[in-house]
């Protein structure tokens, strides 16, 4: 039996959307198999509260007042006598704390970082869609296919629907913090009247009834419970670069990438040239035109990360 104490820095927010909280606690619920403890650091935000108290792990909050980062992160150390460090954040952690950590015998691992601190972690992982340069990392880097980390659902047999009228997906992360759905729903409309429009955005949104209205071949989805499940009733999508690029491709839907930044544009790249996916820049929204380029791949379940991580301190 491992009993490990586990600690996971990620947050969400309406600014960064879900894709760290989501593949954090997919990650943590494996951990809990394994007779772990799981403990979540995150900034104080409700969104990323709601979320984990949804499966019910233990969080440690930060106190917005006189922030130290150095000292949040070491008390929560000291107290729950950490084995085992897991970073999924962007936020300019202290490389300080790495060194602090591995001085205590912890373990200290990265998921998808391009974060400067990842580089002195024991252990990286990243998805094949990541630039990296092993060389400047002193730790081991894993990357590939059977690293990336997606909810169990999608590893569960599906019968994909056969739809009379192409039934076309707009994905704007989480929480759409760009504003694009509309604009994505009325040019894609305006070129496309004879599809179907099925749109994921929260109810909350300020564009949630401006979309709603403008055709009935528009539905509106806020609380999708099983993604997959819904992902099988979907023959195109149009979404924005994340984590979601993977559930396309493990559902075979051909997509198109919206890229918010010149980062994300690069890193759409392993998905553009293998043909799974097409990619513009916020900028050229007006222009999209869907992939129609047929997907057949698939990918097992990965146990890799959890395994690896659990194999380096036993």
């Amino acid at each position: 039996m491992i009993n490990k104490n586990i600690l996971i820095r990620c947050d969400a927010s309406q600014s960064i959307g879900l894709g760290h909280i989501t593949r954090c606690l997919v990650l943590a619920n494996k951990f809990r198999k394994s007779k772990c403890k799981v403990f979540f650091a995150i900034k104080n935000n409700e969104l990323a509260i709601e979320k984990i108290n949804e499966q019910q792990f233990d969080m440690l909050i930060s106190n917005d007042d006189n922030f130290d980062y150095f000292k949040w992160i070491v008390d929560i150390i000291e107290q729950q006598k950490i084995d085992i460090f897991i970073g999924d954040i962007r936020d300019g952690f202290p490389i300080e704390l790495i060194s602090y950590m591995k001085n205590k015998n912890i373990l200290t691992v990265a998921i998808d970082e391009p974060s400067d601190y990842a580089k002195e972690c024991d252990i990286c992982f990243y998805p094949p869609h990541a630039i990296i340069d092993k060389t400047k990392y002193k730790g081991k880097v894993y990357q590939g296919l059977e690293y990336v980390i997606l909810r169990p659902e999608f590893y569960e047999k599906f019968e994909k629907v056969k739809n009379e009228i192409p039934n076309v997906l707009v994905m704007m992360g989480g929480t759409d913090a760009y504003n694009l759905s509309y604009e994505v729903v009325k040019n894609l409309y305006k070129s496309n009247k004879e599809i179907k429009i099925s749109v994921i955005l929260n109810q909350e949104h300020p564009d949630y009834h401006r979309i709603i209205n403008i055709s009935k071949n528009i539905s509106i989805f806020s609380n999708v419970k099983n993604m997959a499940n819904f992902l099988s009733k979907i023959d195109y999508a149009i979404i924005t670069f994340g984590m979601s690029a993977y559930e396309m491709l493990i559902m075979n839907i051909p997509s198109v990438h919206i890229c918010l930044n010149e980062e994300h544009y690069v890193a759409s790249n392993y998905f553009y040239l293998n043909e799974y996916a097409k990619k513009y820049r916020i900028k050229d929204i007006d222009k999209i035109v869907i992939n129609d380029k047929k997907i057949d791949i698939s990918l097992n379940q990965s146990e890799n990360i959890k395994k690896r991580i659990l194999d380096a301190v036993v």
